[in-house]
């Protein structure tokens, strides 16, 4: 079994793959250059490994939320391959990914700097279920859903919350152990989850007001 992992929803990039419950990665720091070393870092794992592209038999991909170019980047290859190999991709969320990468502790609460004080945020109990849907919240309201819960918690973001906050990473196998029985989404279907209209959006739907 086969199974390529994309991510491309923040600075650092990283295609997998996991080869008999083996992970082979490449990560790199491509920050707002993932459009031009994607598909050469994809390439390189492939080579590396000496495995065709015909041979995946699953598809991955983080498809939000997280950098509004970066997720149509992943997405979009992954869309391709899909479809190029009629094969369904499997859509994870970037929340729960990095959820999915931490264990022992009875909450976990991952956030995405969204700037003006806001995160992109949920809460994902012992048992990764979402308990606090995927969602464009403010920090001060998340940290008050998070108060109500009784229990380890742990905060998982690039922000500095507090001292029980941790950066995320993304533990691939873990990720892949839990999906790896997803049926996915016809490729065609897949779509970004970005949470948020760009600020260009935004902007203009005020002004139409």
């Amino acid at each position: 079994m086969k199974t390529l992992f994309i991510d491309t929803s923040s600075f650092s990039l990283t295609v997998s793959l996991i080869i008999d419950d083996k992970v082979y990665r490449r990560d790199i720091e491509s920050i707002n250059e993932h459009s031009k070393y994607a598909l050469t870092e994809l390439n390189a794992l492939l080579k590396d490994l000496n495995v065709n592209l015909k041979e995946i038999d699953k598809i991955m991909v983080i498809n939000g939320p997280g950098s509004f170019t970066g997720l149509r980047i992943g997405v979009t290859i992954a869309k391709t391959i899909g479809w190029s190999l009629n094969k369904n991709v499997i859509p994870i969320s970037s929340l729960k990914a990095y959820a999915l990468s931490n264990k022992d502790y009875d909450y976990y609460i991952p956030m995405i700097d969204a700037r003006r004080d806001c995160v992109y945020g949920a809460i994902y109990d012992r048992n990764y279920n979402c308990i606090f849907e995927d969602q464009y919240v403010s920090i001060d309201k998340l940290k008050g859903e998070c108060n109500k819960l009784n229990g380890n918690k742990l905060l998982i973001s690039s922000l500095n919350i507090d001292d029980n906050t941790i950066k995320p990473h993304l533990d691939i196998l873990s990720i892949y152990n839990y999906y790896k029985d997803n049926k996915g989404v016809n490729a065609h279907k897949l779509i970004p989850n970005y949470l948020k209209k760009v600020e260009a959006e935004e902007k203009r739907e005020c002004n139409n007001d």
